[in-house]
């Protein structure tokens, strides 16, 4: 079995701006205090949303996760297989060596309605509305795609997933677990 890499490394004290500034080129997922916002790190960059204290910001290549610690300034961390992807000025953190990955997704909520200029809004009544920065067709749905990371305890042989990084926004359907179990 091949084993998997992971690079992480971290920054204290930096403010929201100062942590997107590091950040990969893609999507980002912030948090605030009155509205969760799905957006691009471009986006993102040119009009900072007001009261972000949390972000996930990734592409395929790397994610960085900002969580505010005190007073609007933050700790940020970085996560990636290619050593190369860590911003610079961040401290490195033990390297992570797993058994395995494996890649997965999360469908989000409704159905594509409309599509303009790389961007489609999703429906549905229980929750209302959403844009997102990715193209989908009329009536299809969209997912965060994602890599787990496994690792084995030498011990016992059980498995775990011992980290998860979020890699882009992607066409998907949903499964139809009627018929997967019959």
């Amino acid at each position: 079995m091949m084993s998997t890499r992971l690079y992480s490394a971290h920054r204290q004290g930096l403010t929201f701006t100062e942590a997107l500034a590091a950040a990969p080129g893609g999507f980002a997922l912030l948090t605030t205090p009155w509205r969760y916002v799905v957006t691009t790190t471009a986006e993102a960059r040119a009009a900072v949303p007001d009261g972000v204290f949390e972000a996930r910001l990734f592409d395929a290549r790397c994610e960085l996760r900002w969580k505010e610690t005190d007073d609007e300034r933050g700790t940020a961390v970085a996560l990636t297989e290619d050593p190369a992807g860590l911003p610079p000025g961040f401290d490195p953190l033990p390297e992570l060596d797993v058994s395995g990955v494996v890649d997965g997704e999360y469908l989000l909520w409704g159905r594509a309605v409309t599509e303009s200029g790389g961007w489609t809004t999703l429906t549905t009544e229980r929750i209302g509305s959403l844009r997102v920065p990715a193209v989908i067709a009329a009536g299809g749905h969209a997912a965060l795609t994602t890599r787990e990371y496994i690792e084995r305890d030498p011990l016992y042989g059980n498995a775990a997933v011992v980290e998860e990084r979020l890699l882009g926004l992607a066409p998907s359907e949903p499964v139809d677990l009627r018929r997967e179990t019959a």
